[in-house]
């Protein structure tokens, strides 16, 4: 009796729950790829060797006035940072356990009657709302969007803490467009007694583009940047920027560069103070850039053209990097699609030389997509040797 009952009872659930779960609107993306590549291994022997990798999220969003979003995550999802399969095609599949990795509530509408529409979101939430201060990922709180002030729109947020922090962040975004010609914008956030924030500018005046950010930490040291271009000619556009921070600097969550850490929209490679120029022409089809950075003493030079040679389009590009205490680095770029051969329509036909000091390095290579769907691909490198790889991929 008492198993009938649980059945019963079961049933019941399922029944008033199908209507809902069938009216969601599930979406899944991911991606599977499994690759083949006959190249040397750590022993300079050739080999062939199968890499595959899967990763799934699935979503689901349910509710008409009250919006419920589930996001889950499978784990794991076997690719590098680069994307690339990282799994040995000969090992088992084991065993892929689904996390779930988000969820949330979202409702659009006013807070008060008569009042401004907006959208506010409980749970987790990416909170990527400004590379310098306010860099969060997913965090989990509550997020108001689209604050009517009359003279600004504001998005506001309160997230509860995670890992060691001491108290909860809270923050403000303002947007405004004020005064005539000029986009300003503002980030607040808040954590315990710590307070950060950055402002920004943008505007055009007698045909030179500027916008410029000012940001502070909670011990009032400042990090700036301003940049400036203009077109002086047709076809010719002059470039410059100045940036500057003070020692010690760290805001609570700026946006870091993934190679060297550094505060991204500071300067990805530095955290001195510096300046950059550049200047860009384009003269008979030819591109021309030069560019200098300082104190990182890089100066970039490129010259890029597309030419057609018996109606292929060659993309070509040269490139010089010119560094103190370095030899100057001479690099050749080319590659094109060609139709010729009718059994490999849409061939890719690519190659690299690259000269620093009495170092050489070149590599060629081909790629080709198959009707099927099955991609191929060859390249010699001079240092590597060859890899002769193939495989299929599927994202969604």
């Amino acid at each position: 009796m008492k198993k009938t009952a649980v059945l019963l009872t079961a049933a019941l659930v399922l029944s008033l729950a199908a209507p809902s779960v069938l009216a969601a609107q599930v979406d899944v993306t991911g991606q599977v790829e499994t690759r083949f590549e006959y190249k040397k291994d750590d022993s300079g022997e050739y080999r062939l060797n199968g890499l595959t990798g899967i990763k799934l999220s699935p979503s689901l969003a349910a509710g008409d006035k009250v919006r419920l979003g589930i996001q889950f995550e499978t784990q794991p999802d076997e690719f590098d940072d680069e994307d690339n399969p990282t799994r040995d095609f000969a090992a088992d599949h084991g065993s892929m356990s689904t996390t779930l990795s988000r969820v949330w509530l979202e409702t659009k509408g006013a807070l008060w009657h008569g009042g401004p529409e907006v959208t506010t979101t409980i749970g987790d939430k990416e909170l990527n709302w400004n590379a310098w201060v306010a860099h969060m990922n997913t965090r989990r709180g509550i997020a108001v969007e689209g604050l009517d002030l009359g003279v600004a729109k504001a998005d506001v947020f309160y997230v509860w803490p995670k890992d060691d922090e001491d108290g909860r962040p809270m923050g403000i975004r303002v947007g405004s467009g004020i005064l005539e010609g000029v986009d300003l914008s503002a980030m607040a956030v808040r954590r315990a007694d710590k307070f950060n924030a950055a402002v920004s500018a943008a505007t055009e005046l007698n045909g030179v583009r500027l916008d410029g950010t000012l940001a502070l930490d909670s011990a009032r040291r400042y990090a700036f940047k301003v940049n400036a271009a203009m077109d002086a000619a047709e076809n010719l556009t002059l470039k410059a920027g100045f940036r500057q921070m003070q020692a010690g600097f760290a805001p609570m969550y700026p946006e870091l560069d993934e190679e060297t850490g550094y505060i991204a929209p500071f300067h990805p490679d530095s955290d001195a103070s510096g300046f950059s120029i550049g200047v860009e022409t384009v003269q008979q089809g030819v591109t021309l850039t030069a560019e200098y950075d300082q104190p990182t003493n890089k100066a970039v030079l490129s010259a890029a053209k597309t030419f057609d040679v018996h109606g292929h389009a060659i993309e070509g590009k040269y490139t010089a990097t010119i560094k103190a205490g370095e030899d100057v680095k001479h690099e050749l770029e080319a590659s094109t699609v060609t139709n010729l051969i009718p059994y490999l329509q849409g061939l890719g036909l690519s190659g690299e030389l690259a000269v620093q000091g009495s170092n050489v390095e070149y590599e060629v290579g081909a790629t080709y997509e198959a009707p099927n769907g099955m991609y191929l691909g060859a390249k010699y490198n001079s240092d590597s040797g060859a890899v002769v790889s193939g495989g299929l991929k599927v994202s969604f």
